[in-house]
């Protein structure tokens, strides 16, 4: 029995094409995501630990490294979120509503999401900072 003819995939497939870049970066967005979930569940289990082990978490988190990481791990999540949004008027298609109003809708949608989100944080922040 033959075996059939398979062409070779060259490790560089996706530089060819603009659409295979986009689509791989924004894949790759995960990365960041997924180890920024890992550290956010360990302050969750130093904080089952009690205050001190918490504290001491909290203080790393302020490291230049991991502040560079939280940056890119933000950026990671506005990609995502950018390429998402333009996406889903061509996988949800609505009889009677146009694309680009499906579009706009989920514009609109993370707006509110995101001002909600960032208004509850704001709301819970200490006024007086950490020392007072």
């Amino acid at each position: 029995m033959r075996r059939p003819w398979r062409p070779a995939q060259r490790w560089n497939w996706w530089q060819h094409n603009p659409a295979y870049r986009r689509y791989l970066l924004r894949e790759a967005t995960a990365l960041p995501l997924f180890v920024y979930a890992l550290v956010l569940v360990s302050g969750l289990y130093r904080y089952t630990q009690g205050q001190l082990a918490f504290t001491r978490w909290l203080e790393a988190m302020q490291s230049p490294g991991w502040l560079a990481f939280h940056a890119l791990a933000a950026a990671a999540c506005v990609l995502h979120a950018i390429t998402w949004i333009e996406l889903v008027s061509k996988l949800l298609v609505v009889p009677g509503i146009s694309g680009p109003t499906i579009k706009r809708g989920h514009q609109v949608a993370a707006l509110i999401g995101s001002a909600v989100i960032v208004g509850a944080a704001l709301a819970s922040w200490p006024l007086g900072g950490a020392g007072s």
